[in-house]
């Protein structure tokens, strides 16, 4: 049995990311997914206005690359419409990923009123798609963030490309299970040493506040 091989960085994509928008109270990114191979079989779909709560220029391959395999499962006689591929898109989200708190879970935190993004992001690349989400997001917000991380990552890295970004209100740091475990964990100290380190060598002023442990 001959599989597909998808890829959304065929020459026949040619979706757009159009713009971002916080009309619903979760924000989304309007995308037009635009796809035409002809390699192996004819594969076209043209969807306007899609609207993914997934942020990201990363998120509209991802988005692309599902709706290929979508049209590949047509081709090979699933009943997938139009309708149902763009409401997949739409409906689609990931804890972590580009998460976004609703108000009344910010309440809940006893931050009201405050925008509360989660994200996974634990690698220089994946900072840097974050930071380039907020960026296209919120390109005037004032930033907090709170890091937490394993002790297998680039905590050095992650750090110059969250500084080299965007100015920075303050910087908080945690510690939480990985995987239901503490092994992997890296602690709060080290982070913010990794993290004090990277901003000396950028030249960047801080304030060393003390460490509370709760």
């Amino acid at each position: 049995m001959n599989s597909p091989v998808v890829s959304a960085s065929d020459p026949g994509n040619r979706s757009v990311l159009k713009g971002f928008s916080r009309s619903r109270e979760m924000p989304h990114q309007l995308c037009d997914i635009l796809l035409l191979l002809e390699r192996d079989f004819h594969v076209f779909i043209e969807l306007f206005d899609v609207q993914i709560c997934l942020l990201g220029a990363h998120q509209l391959q991802n988005a692309a690359t599902a709706t290929l395999a979508a049209l590949c499962l047509r081709h090979q006689g699933w009943k997938l419409s139009e309708t149902s591929i763009r409401a997949g898109l739409e409906r689609a989200y990931l804890l972590g990923r580009s998460q976004f708190l609703t108000s009344k879970q910010a309440e809940t935190l006893g931050l009201p009123g405050a925008t509360i993004l989660l994200d996974g992001a634990h690698t220089k690349e994946s900072a840097e798609a974050l930071a380039n989400t907020i960026s296209m997001a919120f390109p005037e917000a004032r930033l907090v963030l709170v890091v937490a991380m394993a002790n297998d990552k680039d905590h050095l890295g992650f750090a110059r490309v969250l500084l080299s970004a965007r100015c920075l209100e303050a910087v908080c740091f945690t510690e939480i299970d990985i995987a239901g475990d503490r092994f992997r964990t890296t602690s709060s100290s080290f982070l913010k040493d990794s993290w004090i380190q990277a901003c000396r060598e950028m030249g960047r002023s801080f304030l060393n506040c003390k460490t509370t442990k709760l």
